[in-house]
């Protein structure tokens, strides 16, 4: 199979064997995968590891992708196959194995949909509703992880929620606290493509905390609407924790679902002193994930919001070069059966 393969610290298109699916696991052919902001940190970490490196080290061969939208092609020994030969599928980006069970597309061990044809659980697979397109199946993983976030927020639904970056997983929390019957969602991000795109999924007022702080307008919009807060850190730049813990009102709870990939720290006295709630969020369950695969087939998220190229396996370094400026994408979709530059899409 082709595979668009992290060597050496740099994208190569090169064929690598075909997968094979092991007991209770299916194969699956990739139709669609989201490039996500974690890609980018991994990418980042690997080329930098491959050039601190002494000359001559020997490369691990590594395949990204982990928000996919797939079809089976063969099912492996001791599998149940309740569903046919050509079923679109999506599932939680884990592997279980006769070892245990390892993160599909962020290790060397389990490739991931970054390549024409991979390995996934049966048990974990979620049958794709025919209407729903490929490319929005594969926006279930992120949309899964905005959703983990607002349920950990622990919402009693008149809260006054505040989303800090507008980024795909902003985005995802956004749409999620819409889901959630939040009647005011503020959101802020310097960009104004993302802050178009956060109007998209449904936030009623978006700010640039370039020209205002987001806290003058939640403080503003509390003067006319009092409501306990809860504040959305999608970000993870350096000290923004820092400037929400001094900003935020007393008693809200913030909610860190930014990756923040550098060392940060920030006055614990600040968030003592407002008796602030601070929850850490990662991942998901799996039901929360079967809840957004739901929730874009219902038609209840503005899931083209997020989407604005697509590209083909020999495309992905120039979309992670594109990704880098915010205002130019928001998420590039990988069709990992095709070669191809990066195409825009219609938001």
């Amino acid at each position: 199979m082709r595979a668009t393969i992290i060597r050496n610290g740099e994208f190569v298109v090169d064929q690598m064997a075909d997968p094979k699916p092991g007991p209770g696991q299916v194969l699956v052919r990739n139709l669609a995968c989201g490039i996500c902001g974690s890609d980018l940190h991994l990418f980042g970490m690997l080329k930098a590891a491959a050039q601190a490196a002494q000359p001559n080290t020997p490369s691990t061969d590594f395949v990204l992708g982990h928000e996919y939208c797939s079809e089976i092609v063969a099912f492996g020994p001791d599998t149940k196959q309740q569903m046919n030969v050509g079923q679109r599928v999506c599932s939680i980006p884990f592997l279980k194995t006769e070892e245990g069970q390892d993160g599909i597309g962020v290790s060397p061990t389990i490739h991931g949909a970054y390549a024409e044809y991979m390995v996934l659980s049966e048990e974990y697979l979620l049958p794709v509703p025919e209407h729903l397109s490929s490319e929005a199946a594969a926006l279930t993983e992120p949309l899964a992880v905005g959703i983990h976030a607002v349920n950990k927020a622990n919402l009693q639904g008149d809260e006054t929620a505040l989303v800090i970056g507008c980024g795909p997983i902003g985005l995802a929390v956004i749409a999620a606290l819409k889901m959630r019957g939040i009647n005011t969602v503020l959101a802020s991000d310097p960009s104004p493509s993302r802050r178009e795109r956060a109007i998209m999924v449904g936030a009623n007022s978006v700010i640039d905390p370039n020209a205002e702080s987001p806290f003058d307008l939640l403080n503003k919009t509390l003067e006319s609407q009092p409501a306990q807060t809860v504040v959305f850190e999608c970000v993870g730049a350096v000290g923004l924790l820092q400037q929400i813990c001094s900003q935020t009102p007393a008693h809200s709870r913030v909610i860190v679902a930014g990756l923040c990939t550098a060392q940060d720290s920030f006055m614990p006295i600040e968030a003592l002193r407002k008796e602030l709630s601070i929850q850490y969020v990662f991942y998901y369950e799996a039901p929360e994930f079967e809840d957004a695969l739901n929730a874009l087939a219902d038609g209840t998220i503005r899931w083209q919001a997020w989407l604005s190229a697509k590209v083909g396996l020999n495309g992905i370094a120039d979309a992670f070069e594109l990704l880098q400026n915010p205002e130019t994408h928001a998420k590039i979709i990988i069709e990992p059966w095709r070669d191809g530059a990066v195409e825009p899409l219609a938001s």
